[in-house]
């Protein structure tokens, strides 16, 4: 079993399914951060279906919603309503999609193919809205942070004002046409559940 990292922190941080892996399997909600689609003209509809096909990578159990720069605050409120019911605080992890991308230089060897697909490279708009998650997290109290997560939410915070300039510009952006980034940047503040959570604890810990 992989090694798990982060685990005496409340609120996570890491990259893809590998980093879920690592951090999520005790946690309560899982925020699976993916800001832009990865072709152009992708519809809501396929994209969706494709994010719920990608979750089911990460650790059984927590709920998994998804997070981008417009529900920050919707992420908070949800994580505020189930400490409320668990009457306990709620572990998050913020997991942030990335990108990958093919690598032609790669050996023949499959098994290395795959290790190599299965560690995202880092996208700009995805530790943006990581951060934004874990800023709106801290100011309604949930602020153990991971150095990890408090890097992220330092990136966002840092760079609040000039946000859609980043992610318009970066790499993510550019294989994308302009109203698919448009599109993605106005993104509104309703939550969006990727997978239902498949127990779920009430009550205090013993």
């Amino acid at each position: 079993m992989a090694a798990r990292m982060q685990e005496q922190y409340q609120v996570r941080f890491a990259w893809g399914t590998t980093g879920a892996d690592r951090i999520a399997r005790d946690a309560h909600l899982v925020v699976w951060v993916d800001v832009l689609p990865d072709r152009r003209g992708t519809a809501p509809a396929d994209r969706l279906r494709a994010l719920r096909a990608t979750v089911t990578g990460v650790p059984d159990g927590p709920e998994v919603v998804l997070g981008h720069l417009g529900d920050a605050t919707a992420v908070a409120e949800r994580v505020t309503r189930l400490q409320a019911e668990r009457g306990d605080r709620c572990v998050v992890a913020v997991v942030a999609a990335g990108r990958t991308h093919a690598h032609p230089d790669a050996a023949d060897d499959a098994g290395e193919t795959a290790d190599r697909a299965d560690a995202p490279d880092q996208a700009v708009e995805d530790l943006l809205a990581a951060g934004a998650v874990v800023d709106a997290l801290v100011a309604v109290g949930i602020d153990h942070t991971s150095p990890e997560a408090a890097a992220a939410c330092a990136a966002f915070t840092g760079l609040r004002r000039a946000v859609r300039h980043l992610v318009s510009a970066a790499e993510g952006a550019a294989v994308l046409d302009p109203e698919d980034v448009r599109t993605a940047l106005a993104a509104g503040p309703d939550l969006v559940t990727l997978r239902a959570a498949a127990q779920r604890e009430s009550g205090p810990r013993a």
